[in-house]
Parts: structure tokens; sequence; C-alpha cells
């Protein structure tokens, strides 16, 4: 089949609330090992960009697999990024065994990646720092993870083939200390139209890359440009990077069109849901002249909405407005980082007939439905998202005076578009049940 999905929740598992060896999609993981294991005779290289690198059951595998033969290329982030605290034990998904210490994502991440930088014994296996920090304001807050956010979010496998190709792409980071959220996973197999710019976007990703043994530890937040790469996304997949030019701000016009020109039905599903009525700042892009206050995608969703289309949304995060609060006093939703711009869209969807939303604190993929098209995403649906900046100079941060940053300001990103029915109906059901699960709160 060119099309296979996969979906992995909590309720696969025993207990929600155990962190696993296999990290935290140990289906997907299972998945994804197999994806490579039935074509690996097929297989010519295998490049993976995944924004945390910690699985060593994972990484184990793919070492075994670069020794015969295949060139196996993995881009993440900077072991800076990875987050040391909240340590936890671990539990063997199949054995119930528990470590006897607690470990942090970025210990687990160390001990990988120390590995990578020491050994000389994986030739054919390639492991690379995308470093680049992406940031538009000087009253951002330290992130959570390192200083500043590091831009690469996506978590995607190009594996190239004697014959032909397999594209994949996944809402988990397969991480370990991660608890099972509900995940989702798709591949493409041979499909034309794809194929091209996810070749072109792993060759440009791994160019502008850092190799491990060459990474310095000093970060120097005030290196992130890149020479601008000519890439024309096709109606298949798109593809936002620092290195390709206003890519951010033509996703949000390609999304947008996508969703004004839908007839009957409108799903949109993420963690986060907040690209409405946001402010573009003008005097951190070379070329665009004017702010602009921006509906964003979000605000064409409530535009379909006022003309009759069904909408319904599904989040992760979700704000009370205040008239809202006694209402769901006792509940306490986990709340997106854009509150502001939340709660303008959530007032306005509030005012429409037709449509539909609800909250499940577990959510993590990322996906719309239009009619009978899926836009299956790696992104999450917020103002960052969507704005490409090629000129911001910070020389302070009010809340980091001691840090600088010079750059780009773009979120790397990627989307497919589908319109085979059958993989359509399988995210379709897949909204379905977990609309029903009993942590699922319908909020209007």
């Amino acid at each position: 089949m060119p099309f296979k999905t996969f979906f992995d929740e909590p309720d696969n598992y025993k207990n929600r609330f155990d962190f696993y060896e296999q990290g935290g999609s140990p289906l997907l993981l299972e998945k994804f090992i197999e994806t490579i294991e039935e074509q690996k005779n097929d297989i010519e290289e295998i490049n993976i960009s995944w924004y945390l690198y910690n699985n060593k059951h994972l990484h184990n595998y793919l070492k075994e697999v670069s020794q015969t033969g295949i060139i196996v290329n993995v881009i993440t982030i900077p072991l800076e990024g990875y987050d040391g605290s909240k340590p936890q034990y671990l539990k063997h998904l199949y054995t119930k065994e528990q470590s006897t210490k607690k470990f942090t994502k970025y210990a687990l991440a160390r001990e990988i990646l120390g590995e990578m930088y020491r050994t000389e014994k994986y030739p054919n296996f390639n492991l690379y720092f995308f470093s680049h920090l992406y940031v538009r304001s000087a009253f951002v807050n330290k992130f959570s993870r390192g200083s500043l956010p590091y831009s690469l979010h996506i978590k995607s496998a190009y594996l190239k083939k004697k014959n032909g190709y397999t594209l994949v792409l996944s809402s988990s980071n397969l991480a370990v200390r991660d608890l099972v959220k509900y995940e989702s996973m798709l591949c493409i197999e041979n499909e034309p139209h794809y194929e091209d710019n996810a070749k072109a976007f792993f060759i440009d990703l791994i160019q502008n890359a850092i190799p491990i043994k060459a990474f310095k530890g000093a970060l120097n937040t005030t290196c992130n440009t890149y020479k601008r790469i000519e890439f024309s996304s096709s109606n298949q997949i798109q593809i936002t990077a620092p290195f390709y030019h206003n890519s951010a701000n033509q996703l949000e016009t390609t999304l947008s069109e996508y969703l004004l020109s839908a007839k009957d039905r409108i799903v949109i599903c993420a963690q986060h849901l907040a690209a409405f009525d946001y402010t573009f700042n003008a005097k951190h892009h070379s070329t665009i002249q004017k702010n602009e206050t921006r509906r964003g995608i979000l605000g064409a969703v409530l535009d379909m909405a006022n003309k009759g289309v069904s909408v319904t949304c599904l989040s992760q995060t979700f704000a009370p407005t205040t008239e809202d609060k006694k209402k769901y006093e006792t509940v306490k939703f986990r709340r997106p980082a854009n509150i502001g711009n939340f709660q303008k869209f959530y007032t306005e969807l509030m005012l429409t007939k037709n449509t539909s939303y609800f909250v499940n604190e577990h959510l993590h993929s990322k996906f719309i439905i239009i009619d009978d098209m899926l836009i299956y995403c790696s992104y999450n649906f917020t103002p960052t998202q969507f704005i490409f900046l090629d000129n911001v100079n910070i020389s302070k941060f009010k809340n980091m005076p001691n840090l600088s940053y010079e750059g780009i300001h773009c979120e790397v990103g990627m989307h497919l578009v589908i319109k085979d029915l059958n993989t359509v109906k399988s995210f379709e059901k897949n909204v379905q049940e977990i609309i029903k699960k009993k942590k699922t709160i319908q909020v209007k």
C-alpha cells in the first residue's frame, strides 16, 4: 500500500503514567523499525530528522543497520536543548523491569550523543546537529530547555531505496521520558510528487547542519543566518526552514487557501490552536515594509464556519474566557502559550453555528481534514509556525540581558497533503475515538 497510517494512545498501555524505555510511543517506534526492516535489502540510505533523539532502542537498531552498509544520517538538536529536569524511573515495556535510577531526557541523550562523538566504530552512521535558534521578540522568557528554542521541531524520515523511496512523518518524538499521548505516524511509499522535495530538504538540511565531531559546546546565539536556497513547494508537500526564504509566510497562505475551499467540513486537530489575530513585525523583515495583523489560518476556519461549513476542533490545551471560568472552575486545563490569541479565536468560534470544540490533555497529533482531504502536519497551529523574519536583530532580551540574537526566525516544519480516501477515513476515525474518551471534554 502506498499510504500507511499508525496511531498510538495511552489506552494501549496498562499504566498511562509509566515512562517506558521504548519511549513515549512504543507502538510507533515498533512500526517505524518494521518499516525499515521490511525494506532493508532495498534501502541505500536512511535520513532521519528528529527533534529529540534519546531513544536507545532506536539508536541501537540504526547502528546495526549501518553496519550492513546502509548509510544512516540522523539530524537532531544539540544536547543543550534537551530537558534536564524531572528525572523519572523507566520501565521496560515487555519485561516490566524498572530501572534502579531516574533519568532525564538530557541524561539519556548525553549517553547516545557522547558515544557518537567519541566512537569510530560506525563509519556509515553520521549524526548532525541543526543548531538554529529562532526568536522574534526581546520580551521572550528563558526557554525551558536552554536559553532560546531550537527550530528543528520536525519528526521525519526519508528512506532512499534502489527502487523507489519511503517518506515518514510523525507527531511523536519517540523520546524516552515522555508519557504516551495520542500520536500518529504516516508512511508514503513510492507515490509520485512527494520524493523530490523531501530528498532536496534532507540534502539542504544536512548541508546546513554541523557534524557532531565538529560541533563546539559554546553556544553562539548571534549566528543564526543561512544562505537563501531556492525551493518551490508542490501541492503534495510543503516545507518550512530558515534557509527557504519566506517559507513560513507562504505556509499560512497555502493553508488558508485550502481551508477557504472547504465545502462541507473542517476538522482541525493539534496540541495548540492559536494562529489567529496576531502581529507580524515588519521591522525584522528585509522586504516587507508594514506591520500586519494577520487573521491567520484560524481566521479562515471562522470564515468557513460563518458560511455554514461544519467545524470540529480538537486540542490538548484550552484557556477559558472570563465568562467561562465558573463553568470550568473544577477542570485544570493545560494552557496554550498564546492565551490571548486563543481566547480571541474561541470567543468568535462561540458565536458560530454548526461547530464543536473538544479538549483532551493527552493529544499530540497535528492534522486538518478538509472535506475528503487530509493535511498531515509536523507543526502546531500557533503564530510562531507561520512567521518568517529574515532580519531579526535583538541586542538584549528584557529577561536575559546578557543574551543577544541576530538571524532568521523560522521553524523547520513539513506537511503532506493526502487525498487517499482510506487514509482520510483512518484519521477521521481516530478523531471520533478520541472525542468519545472519558478524558475528553467538550467545551462547545
